[in-house]
């Protein structure tokens, strides 16, 4: 009962974000919705997170009845937006989409399996992460009482609260404070992402290509266990991969609803942990590096992502709430920073160790730098200096988070090393199908060009 109510809940929240494509201008007719609704369901994970998110700092709860009237908005804002506009005609997928649907329907049961009956025996899950989830669901909104209590400090309070808001909604919908069932969650962001990923690269990159990225991070050992920890890194770097893919095709493409998607997914990625800031402010600069003439819109995105974040950070000061580990003002105590500048290098080597194990993410970032490299040498430029930047920036930005934060750096780089680069991880991983089709179609038309002067063998 408590299943069906929970992927019930999930069915809304596809719904609510079907809705929501229009208004984002990803789909601006019945047959653009139809190509692209595998798209809504991210979208409506981090509508309900965002809204249930804002609506608890006002004493608002959001369950049910809130799903509910969401999906019901979206759907006539969509109906009202697209009449008229053409309709989709039937067309019969290709038997290489067939299967790779059938096979990801496969792993997503075969997953569950486990997600389904996992207990939440994790530190972070239990005293961060389900205990504000919990408190939402309890008091119905984000009480001072715990979320700036003095008592619950350890929780990393100023963390925000997208994440807890979405497993409190769960917990209002299946009517219990369930820590097994939770995890089904976790595992449907995954989904949520690979439909995501497909829906948006499906008519740049050639099926196979897609399919094989696809799985290739859905079956990284990392992947499916960091997801089963219920920590919220990996539903972090899934949130943000979506966004960086989207950026990525609006450097090659200038679609204005690639850009839009990208902010949106951004948003939901500041509002779920403090690192996001990082690894967001890192993209901007890529595509600022890249794409300076287009500096305008990206302006307005950034300033959306920033209103959207900003009731949390008044909220944060009001309460006077900060992060007990590290605090980038700490950047200018030159003395501090002056003491561990030795362990940047440290962090640095570490981290990047991490990203290229194949026990955890298989040849996920070797096959990106690969690729990154051919996309240079067949002559592209914005696309592979774009993913060079921002995950460089990233990668230097987490290791000087070791340099500034007050804890014993040996410890704390060694417990968090695994679940920090997921994000550098899954986001150079998401620009992979791109990054391979864009080259090959570069290196076709050389040789189309050789062909039409003469110069190279014509079979």
């Amino acid at each position: 009962m408590r299943i069906a109510a929970l992927l019930g809940a999930n069915a809304l929240m596809l719904v609510a974000g079907l809705g929501l494509l229009p208004l984002l201008g990803i789909a601006r007719s019945w047959r653009l919705l139809l190509l692209r609704s595998g798209l809504a369901y991210l979208c409506g994970l981090l509508l309900v997170g965002i809204v249930s998110a804002h609506l608890a700092l006002l004493h608002v709860s959001f369950g049910w009845i809130g799903l509910g009237i969401l999906a019901a908005l979206s759907l006539g804002s969509c109906a009202w937006r697209l009449s008229g506009t053409e309709r989709p005609a039937w067309r019969r997928p290709s038997w290489l989409d067939a299967a790779g649907l059938v096979a990801l329907i496969a792993l997503t049961v075969d997953y569950g399996r486990a997600f389904r009956v996992a207990p939440l025996n994790r530190y972070d899950a239990w005293a961060i992460w389900a205990l504000k989830g919990h408190a939402l669901y309890a008091f119905g909104w984000a009480d001072p009482v715990v979320f700036a209590g003095t008592s619950y400090r350890f929780a990393n309070l100023d963390y925000p609260l997208l994440l807890p808001s979405l497993e409190a909604v769960d917990f209002r919908t299946m009517g219990a404070f369930d820590t097994r069932l939770l995890h089904l969650q976790f595992l449907l962001f995954l989904v949520a992402a690979l439909l995501a990923q497909f829906a948006l690269l499906r008519d740049r990159v050639p099926p196979i290509v897609l399919w094989l990225s696809l799985f290739a991070l859905a079956l990284a050992p990392a992947v499916f266990d960091q997801l089963l920890t219920a920590y919220a890194d990996v539903p972090l770097a899934l949130v943000f991969g979506i966004g960086v893919a989207a950026a990525g095709r609006w450097v090659i493409t200038n679609e204005r609803w690639a850009l839009a998607l990208a902010a949106f997914c951004f948003a939901g990625t500041l509002l779920t942990k403090n690192e996001g800031s990082l690894f967001v402010i890192a993209v901007f600069l890529g595509l600022l590096a890249v794409a300076h003439a287009r500096w305008r819109l990206l302006a307005v995105a950034a300033s959306v992502d920033v209103l959207l974040l900003l009731p949390w950070r008044i909220y944060v000061h009001g309460h006077h709430l900060s992060d007990i580990n590290y605090s980038l003002g700490d950047s200018f105590d030159y003395a501090h920073v002056h003491a561990r500048l030795g362990v940047g290098p440290i962090a640095f080597r570490t981290l990047g160790g991490q990203m290229v194990d194949p026990q955890q993410w298989g040849l996920l970032v070797p096959i990106f730098a690969l690729l990154v490299g051919a996309a240079l040498l067949t002559g592209l430029r914005a696309l592979p200096l774009f993913a060079l930047v921002w995950t460089m920036l990233a990668w230097l930005g987490l290791s000087w988070i070791y340099v500034i934060s007050h804890l014993e750096y040996s410890s704390y780089l060694d417990s968090s090393k695994e679940r920090v680069v997921a994000s550098i991880v899954v986001g150079s991983a998401a620009l992979v199908p791109l990054l391979a089709a864009e080259s090959c179609a570069r290196l076709s038309d050389r040789g189309r060009d050789r062909a039409r002067t003469g110069d190279g063998w014509i079979p």
